[in-house]
């Protein structure tokens, strides 16, 4: 029973802040809690963000008005900036930050070190959609895990119930075409990095099907909007409803947030004016209630939708006199106790729940005429306005036939409530350990040899048989549909290694799970994941572990962490420069990608079918064009999911990576017929430059990313 109440408990509102405006707008909103960028290390570099001065200001603003503060520190981070990041997590740490939202698992083991008192919450660019993924970043120390935006509400509860580990999800706001954290489109077209918090929105941009111009925006998604689902979400135990926008203006958060605040506090569904004010304030032809139903498909899609300003000014006007400079919405209930003596100073007790104080004043005077009455005195305590307070209970102590000014008893209070508030502004203490950045010398690894990625049995080709490369990446769903096929080839001595999907449900990884079981029972004792949450699946098969691109491994602690969870090899970020690349310092082997068409996006809604209406996969290869004309190839992916390739393949020679300290290259095979397959490894193995007809890139490893 007390587990039931616990998950019926009222979930926090989270509302979003990129100015110290923006966190009046959400505090004077009813916003329970405010998450905020400050420097470089979030995903909103674009937004204004805070000084050092404002955002010490704005946690001690929030802090005395009961609101909680999690700050937006989900970016990866390079070995050169993790000294300025632990500069920014201790001002943080000492200015009383609740939470700290984290992507990078190497600054996650930096925190631990220096903050340990400080929560870490994993952010969405995490990836986490599974109980699994859940799971395992609890055992990195994380108390809340922001879970992806596709996760359906059966998914939600189902994480929620059995992590023991707080959820948190978005509710309002937009929606990106890509899982968070998997997207390299902007990076890799424009060197803007959504791993770094400068992602240029290049998926709102037209596109045209197999050549044709961009008319349509098949990869814009309307903004998401669950006002109408919060009940089942509260009944599913989520800790935090999260609103999306620290990049819109303030009377936007202001406007949402006041409309989530009500519905939760009266537990219903919006009204259709409650609904149409939302759309007014910003949608993108409407809204969606995304995949927490489970339907995907056309109707998701939008583009901004242009509202006439005088429409919304309205709305905004009102909106920003809420928040204005001095507003304050009454917030914190506090208890009163007036007492008044003949011969003593009269005395205010003012408490919190937490803190108490009491202040005094002067000795009150016996009445001539009309002696001060209990009424009198309730009736002036009750007096909060302008500030975050709000009177809960009052106790009067008072001997008869004494005279107390009103006027005095209005400055007792307003002295009370000042040093009050005063009080709550107050940082906790914390402990603080200063880290060291020096690192042990590791030997050079030399550079052994290349592997091989395919999609399927086809592309593992005679040349590959003949020279065998170090490993071979294959799909699991291929290994364990082509049993004669797979045995052949380990019996001619091939390594063979399991390629997971990047993104799976809890329904499909119960047959994953069967598909691990058979290939093991055939030999294959590797496997590839690109989530974190699949090294904890793959704990319970005994299989070794080797980390893909998706994990974002940009710097030298997250190689170390990855080490002690028992990775035997992990693949490095594309989004890196070969510098970079050469100055990690390198605890478990690790590879490169150095030929390919690099992955941009991974899609749950499949972008496919919006073409043909059917599924058409297995018959043909359908393609992007952008406004450029560059042809980018929709990749199949397990359970009607795409890929997006990059239009040109990434290709770097042996003398470029060999002297990196790297020693293992990869040459992923996507939609490469199986000759061209043999004609570029044998290539690589000659050490010849294949031709390209259609060109390549060197991708961003001279270029790098902002």
């Amino acid at each position: 029973m007390l587990r039931n109440a616990e998950k019926m408990k009222k979930p926090e509102l989270l509302a979003p802040a990129g100015s110290l405006e923006g966190v009046r707008a959400a505090v004077q909103s009813g916003a329970d809690a405010v998450y905020m960028g400050f420097g470089t290390f979030n995903a909103r570099r674009g937004a204004k963000n805070f000084t050092r001065e404002q955002m010490i200001e704005a946690i001690a603003y929030c802090r005395a008005r009961g609101v909680k503060t999690n700050l937006t520190f989900n970016i990866v981070a390079l070995d050169r900036e993790l000294e300025q990041a632990i500069a920014d997590i201790k001002l943080l740490n000492q200015a009383g930050a609740d939470a700290l939202i984290v992507q990078d698992i190497g600054l996650v083991q930096l925190i631990r070190t220096c903050a340990p008192e400080m929560p870490i919450h994993a952010s969405t660019q995490m990836t986490v959609h599974t109980l699994d993924g859940a799971r395992f970043v609890k055992s990195l120390g994380f108390s809340r895990v922001v879970l992806s935006r596709e996760c359906t509400l059966e998914e939600i509860r189902e994480i929620t119930a059995g992590a023991g580990i707080e959820t948190e999800v978005f509710v309002h706001g937009a929606l990106c075409m890509c899982y968070s954290g998997q997207c390299y489109l902007s990076s890799v077209i424009g060197q803007r990095s959504g791993n770094r918090g400068l992602c240029a929105q290049p998926c709102r941009l037209p596109y045209g099907y197999e050549g044709k111009s961009g008319t349509a925006f098949p990869l814009s998604l309307k903004d998401l909007c669950l006002a109408g689902w919060l009940q089942p979400l509260v009944q599913a135990g989520v800790a935090s409803f999260k609103i999306e926008g620290r990049m819109k203006r303030p009377e936007y958060a202001a406007v949402v947030t006041d409309i989530y605040s009500r519905l939760l506090r009266e537990q219903r569904r919006p009204t259709k004016e409650e609904m149409d004010t939302l759309q007014l304030v910003f949608s993108r032809d409407g809204f969606t209630d995304g995949y927490l139903t489970g339907k995907k498909g056309d109707a998701m899609f939008g583009t901004k939708t242009d509202v006439p300003l005088e429409k919304a000014k309205p709305l905004y006007e009102q909106a920003a006199r809420r928040f204005a400079e001095g507003k304050e919405m009454p917030r914190v209930p506090v208890d009163m106790a007036f007492t008044a003596r003949t011969g003593q100073p009269v005395s205010l007790a003012v408490c919190d729940g937490e803190r108490a104080l009491q202040i005094t004043g002067e000795i009150p005077e016996t009445a001539v005429n009309r002696p001060v009455t209990e009424e009198v005195i309730a009736k002036s305590l009750q007096k909060t306005g302008g500030t975050p307070f709000i009177t809960q209970k009052v106790g009067i102590g008072l001997d008869t036939g004494l005279m107390v000014p009103a006027s005095h008893i209005n400055a007792l209070r307003r002295q009370a409530l000042a040093q009050l508030l005063q009080q709550r502004e107050q940082p906790p203490a914390r402990a603080w350990y200063e880290p060291t950045f020096q690192r042990e010398k590791q030997p050079v690894q030399p550079f052994k040899g290349y592997t091989v990625e395919v999609r399927t049995m086809a592309q593992i080709t005679k040349e590959m048989c003949a020279m065998p490369p170090q490993m071979i990446y294959v799909p699991l769903d291929a290994l364990a549909h082509h049993q004669n096929r797979t045995q052949q080839l380990l019996a001619q001595g091939l390594t063979l290694c399991a390629v997971l999907p990047r993104v799976y449900n809890h329904k499909e990884q119960e047959v994953l799970s069967g598909m691990l079981c058979q290939v093991k029972q055939m030999g294959i004792t590797h496997a590839l994941v690109g989530n974190l949450g699949q090294i904890e699946t793959l704990r319970h098969f005994g299989m070794k572990t080797y980390g893909d691109f998706g994990l974002n491994v940009c710097n030298s602690n997250a190689l170390a962490v990855l080490a002690r969870q028992g990775l035997r090899r992990q693949t490095l970020s594309f989004e890196l420069r070969l510098p970079q690349l050469r100055d990690l310092c390198k605890p478990i082997d690790t590879e490169l990608i150095v030929y390919g068409y690099l992955p941009l996006m991974v899609f749950e809604n499949c972008a496919i079918r919006r073409k043909t209406g059917k599924c058409i996969c297995k018959t043909s290869i359908t393609a992007l064009t952008d406004r450029t004309g560059r042809r980018m190839v929709l990749l199949p992916e397990y359970g009607c999911r795409n890929t997006l390739l990059n239009s040109q393949p990434l290709y770097l020679a042996e003398p470029e990576f060999a002297q990196l300290g790297i020693p293992y290259a990869r040459l992923r095979f996507t939609t490469e017929a199986p000759k061209r397959c043999g004609q570029i490894y044998t290539a690589y193995m000659q050490r010849e430059t294949p031709v390209f007809p259609e060109g390549h890139t060197r991708g961003l490893y001279r270029r790098g990313v902002e």
